[in-house]
């Protein structure tokens, strides 16, 4: 994924320095720069697999909180602030989503998590659980809201 993502940077950066070249750009040249540009789209993961990212840390966190490992808790609650930051940085969105992501993220998301972050933090047992069927709960919502409601999240 990461290696996408630097492939995704070095075109856009290439894609940049040519753009601010002041000479005309030629049919030849515009070309290329369609062609890269339709490259970079198909290689830009969809909304779908920045979700199953959310999915797999989400079920890392619950598996952390059973097992009371903290340290975990905390590092799965990050990723999941973090893939929320990358899909609101590079625009992900699909057809589904009746608003953008960010206002889903503040609604849903943002303060469930730092809940969460702070009761790892603290190692508090009982704020954890509540709190990650809350999350739980949310995402669930979220997915209603935005007529995916066959995608339950089970915490």
């Amino acid at each position: 994924m990461k290696t996408i993502i630097a492939c995704l940077f070095m075109i856009t950066i290439i894609l940049i320095i040519n753009s601010c070249n002041q000479h005309p750009v030629t049919d030849d040249k515009q070309a290329a720069i369609d062609s890269l540009k339709t490259i970079i789209n198909q290689l830009k993961p969809g909304l779908g697999e920045y979700m199953l990212q959310i999915r797999y840390h989400h079920d890392s966190l619950g598996k952390a909180i059973i097992k009371k490992d903290y340290q975990r808790a905390a590092y799965e609650i990050d990723e999941i602030k973090e893939t929320g930051e990358k899909i609101e940085q590079l625009n992900i969105t699909n057809d589904k989503l009746q608003k953008p992501f960010a206002f889903f993220y503040e609604k849903y998301l943002e303060t469930p998590l730092q809940v969460l972050a702070d009761a790892a933090a603290k190692k508090e047992d009982a704020v954890l659980k509540t709190n990650f069927i809350g999350l739980t709960n949310n995402c669930n919502s979220c997915h209603h809201e935005n007529n995916m409601a066959f995608m339950k999240i089970e915490p």
